[in-house]
Parts: structure tokens; C-alpha cells; sequence
């Protein structure tokens, strides 16, 4: 299961979206000048659409399972200091 995390929000995303996918549309959307629309159909008793404004300076998150596939690309050294759990393993 993952989320979207928007406004203090957590959106369920519908199983048949990529998050690989949808997390580097969100970085191209955010990365433009201009706000752009992303829409969600949710589906359940109630079928609902979800319609999130997204572009610069506007915050957004993707949470989802540590097992979705994704691999970690840590190109920026900078952020090791942030992967190490106060135990001393490694995240």
C-alpha cells in the first residue's frame, strides 16, 4: 500500500499506479514554472476523484513499502548522515 502525503493528508494510491513511475512525474511537475493537475480515481463503496495541484514550493510526499521494487539512489553523499538509525545499522 502507499500513500500520498498532501496538505496533512494521507491518499491511498490505487494498486494499478507505478510509484516509480509516479514519483518522477511529480518531480517533473514540481520542477516546471507552472502548477499542473494530478488525478486520482479512487475506487470503493463511494468512487471518488481526487484532483492535487502540484508545482514549485507546493509540498508532496510518496509513502509506500520498503518491498515495492524501488531502488535507493543516493547520488548526493550528503545524505548519508540521515541513513543511520540511532542503534548504529544502517537503514
Amino acid at each position: 500500500m502507499a500513500y500520498i502525503i498532501y496538505q496533512g493528508q494521507n491518499i491511498a494510491i490505487p494498486d494499478n499506479v507505478k510509484i516509480d513511475e509516479l514519483a518522477d512525474g511529480l518531480k517533473a511537475m514540481q520542477n516546471n514554472v507552472a502548477c499542473s493537475w494530478l488525478t486520482l480515481n479512487l475506487a470503493g463503496a463511494e468512487p471518488k476523484r481526487i484532483r492535487l495541484i502540484v508545482g514549485p514550493g507546493i509540498p508532496i510526499g510518496i509513502v509506500s513499502d520498503p518491498m515495492d521494487g524501488h531502488a535507493v539512489d543516493l547520488s548526493d553523499d550528503r545524505l548519508n548522515d540521515f541513513l543511520h538509525s540511532p542503534a548504529g545499522d544502517d537503514v
